[in-house]
């Protein structure tokens, strides 16, 4: 693996990550299929484990399932992440982030790296910062320079709605701190039609959207206008 080969996949992270989760259960493949069709380069999976989260859903399988150009983004909100890296990565992920409030994310970030070596192709190791843990809160985990910071709008063990404001303010916050040459900064969480447009004055490299995109009376039409909104 080479540096360009890392580069050039930060390079295709830029845009609209689409929730699959949020469409068709039955269906996964044929939805992924027609994202395709619209324009949509990148998936995402919110891998959940009802332990560090309430909710459970995805595993390596369905990453492994949706073969195709499409880059796989992986985002394991599970309790034990350095547990499952590995499984991802053969899988076919191409970003695997981690919740820095789970247990050894240290040890996760070091995983997604060495299983990136041993896979011999790259994958970005992601971070995943919840609305109240705070960027020195986070200060050991950012010095490992992971390749993706995600910005969580809401944090999914509490019952309150998606703070969008104070989401844009981090997004803003974090390319101050690191410029243009930092980490890929993505943002997930409350993202809907009604929201891009304040999402898209900060400039995100990555907004994730699921619902809003895949739960839509014309899923094609809602996706390009995120997409429009954000170039």
């Amino acid at each position: 693996m080479t540096g360009n080969a890392m580069e050039s996949l930060k390079e295709r992270c830029r845009g609209i990550s689409l929730g699959i989760f949020a469409g068709d259960p039955g269906n996964l493949r044929a939805d992924a299929e027609a994202a395709a069709s619209w324009g949509c380069d990148i998936l995402h999976f919110d891998v959940m484990d009802g332990v560090f989260v309430p909710q459970i859903s995805g595993g390596p399988g369905f990453v492994k399932a949706l073969t195709g150009n499409m880059i796989r983004d992986v985002h394991l909100m599970v309790q034990r992440p350095a547990d499952h890296v590995a499984d991802f990565v053969a899988a076919g992920s191409d970003i695997v982030t981690v919740q820095a409030e789970s247990e050894a994310p240290t040890d996760a970030l070091r995983a997604i790296r060495a299983a990136s070596e041993s896979a011999r192709r790259p994958v970005l190791a992601g971070l995943c910062l919840m609305p109240d843990t705070t960027l020195d809160d986070a200060g050991e985990l950012l010095a490992m320079d992971p390749d993706l910071v995600l910005v969580a709008a809401l944090d999914p063990r509490r019952k309150q709605p998606a703070d969008i404001d104070r989401a844009c303010g981090r997004v803003a916050e974090l390319r101050r701190r690191y410029g243009p040459d930092g980490p890929l900064i993505q943002l997930d969480g409350g993202v809907t039609a009604d929201t891009i447009g304040e999402i898209a004055g900060v400039a995100p490299d990555l907004v994730v959207s699921g619902s809003a995109v895949m739960r839509t009376a014309d899923p094609a039409a809602a996706f390009r206008g995120m997409k429009d909104a954000l170039d």
